[in-house]
């Protein structure tokens, strides 16, 4: 086991309770604001809640590609948590509750998804991209085929807080596949 995926689970553990419980009161990807500052809200949080907010701005990705990729690795790690991070604010909004119902546990032990490819990327402008990204279904026992997703990434434009964020996923059905909360999928 890769020696800092134990650090990432509970970091992202303390993140999630934090959330969940009411805990964490700044904004996430609001550190920059907190330099020289000593609002109410800023007095208001506690170290670990700088942290943690430190750490999300740290997924915050400068490529759109790499956006994608992180949240890939979300879903063959079935964390949600990691997915959560890499959706623009309001697909976050629309899907928060269903990640909370599965306890941000997402996807399934068999089968998993493997062997992502990008097959198609199209600049829709300078500041959103699709991407087909197709990959394989397995398990021990068998291949069930495949899937394929098409994902569309977005820059936020905001002076000093430009970073990709994923906008939509849309997914063809598959019987045998677990889709991730801030999925469409196309039956």
């Amino acid at each position: 086991m890769n020696k800092s995926k134990p650090l990432l689970v509970i970091l992202f553990s303390i993140l999630i309770c934090g959330l969940s419980n009411g805990t964490v009161n700044a904004k996430t990807n609001d550190t920059h604001s907190l330099k020289g500052k000593t609002t109410p809200e800023v007095q208001q949080l506690n170290n670990l809640e700088i942290q943690l907010m430190s750490f999300m701005n740290g997924l915050m990705v400068g490529e759109p590609k790499q956006a994608i990729e992180l949240w890939l690795l979300g879903v063959n790690n079935r964390s949600g948590a990691v997915q959560y991070a890499m959706l623009s604010p309001s697909l976050q909004k629309q899907s928060r509750s269903k990640f909370e119902q599965i306890r941000w546990v997402t996807g399934q032990s068999s089968p998993s998804v493997s062997n992502f490819r990008f097959t198609n990327v199209e600049k829709l402008s300078e500041s959103k991209i699709r991407y087909t990204v197709k990959y394989d279904l397995w398990a021990s026992y068998g291949n069930y085929g495949g899937g394929q997703k098409i994902i569309v990434v977005e820059k936020n434009l905001e002076p000093l807080r430009e970073y990709w964020f994923i906008s939509s996923i849309t997914t063809k059905y598959n019987q045998w596949e677990a889709f991730t909360p801030a999925e469409t999928v196309l039956k």
